[in-house]
């Protein structure tokens, strides 16, 4: 049933002319006659009489013409949905990670995912995982991603990618490459730390606080706000600090600084997509968070490699 002879009918009724209701469709009369007589031949009832000069519906034809309407309406919510729902598959979709999963892992697999959604434009804006936690919470992003626990009843917090951190020194340092299994000795060392709110520095100091370190005895030797300005003030012989295996791996396959291997320190952790429960994604957050967690086979192969 074509819904085009849906509005010639229901033109049909309102005119009550064959010549009118072409002019009112935009077509001609005969399409208007032929759209009638094929309705009324497959639905095995007259639809129409004359009534003077005027055509006007039968019993029969006063019920098709209801649902017809019905079914125009219908068609007319369902397009404006599949409108909608193609505006937001083609908006910019805005992301919000923290540094590691921000600068180093949801990168990876953006290639794939935009030959699957050529339309979808994500966008990473990068900052701490406290900020990002917030940020979802208040709703400014749909979902985002992070390396630090989250205790919230109103988040969801989905691990997806598999994370180690690593103990890093300069090359020449005396601990680097060597197996340290007093975590007393680290404490004897300089320390370079991420900023609050970081999911890396929770980790860092969880881990040595759950070996028995005095976190408040630890010497700062000062606090930088990216995992890049942490390893490059390594390199130049600043301290020692930890990681993401993520973004140790490439400074030290070029020797760039080395690591240190603390066997009684626990500094595992999962990555994990953030959104707020009991509400409904957009399509295209939607289609790239179901895309992340389809991936986390890749990323448990991927960090094994690190």
């Amino acid at each position: 049933m074509n819904t085009d002879s849906l509005r010639h009918l229901l033109a049909l009724e309102e005119t009550g002319s064959y010549s009118e209701a072409a002019a009112l469709s935009g077509v001609t009369q005969p399409a208007v006659s032929l759209a009638v007589k094929k309705m009324e031949s497959d639905l095995g009832v007259r639809l129409f009489e004359r009534s003077g000069n005027r055509y006007v519906p039968t019993a029969e034809g006063r019920l098709f013409l209801k649902h017809a309407r019905e079914i125009l309406l219908a068609e007319k919510r369902l397009l404006s949905s599949l409108e909608k729902a193609r505006e937001a598959a083609c908006s910019r979709l805005r992301l919000a990670a923290s540094n590691i999963p921000g600068e180093y892992v949801l990168p990876l697999i953006l290639g794939d995912f935009k030959a699957e959604q050529p339309l979808v434009e994500p966008a990473i804006e990068v900052m701490d995982s406290s900020r990002v936690v917030e940020s979802v919470r208040a709703g400014a992003f749909e979902i985002g991603f992070i390396g630090s626990e989250v205790e919230s009843e109103d988040l969801a917090a989905i691990p997806f990618c598999p994370d180690t951190l690593k103990i890093i020194c300069r090359p020449d340092h005396p601990l680097a490459g060597k197996k340290v299994l007093k975590p007393q000795r680290l404490a004897e060392e300089r320390w370079l730390l991420r900023e609050e709110g970081s999911g890396t520095r929770d980790l860092m100091l969880k881990a040595l606080g759950g070996a028995g370190l005095d976190i408040g005895w630890l010497r700062v030797e000062m606090e930088l706000g990216s995992t890049s300005a942490v390893i490059s003030a390594v390199e130049s012989g600043a301290g020692i600090s930890m990681v993401s295996s993520w973004a140790a791996k490439g400074p030290m396959a070029e020797g760039r600084i080395a690591s240190i291997h603390a066997p009684r320190l626990k500094l595992s952790r999962q990555f994990k997509l953030l959104r707020l429960k009991g509400r409904a994604l957009g399509p295209a957050a939607e289609a790239f968070a179901s895309f992340v967690v389809d991936k986390a086979g890749f990323f448990k192969r991927y960090a094994r490699t690190l």
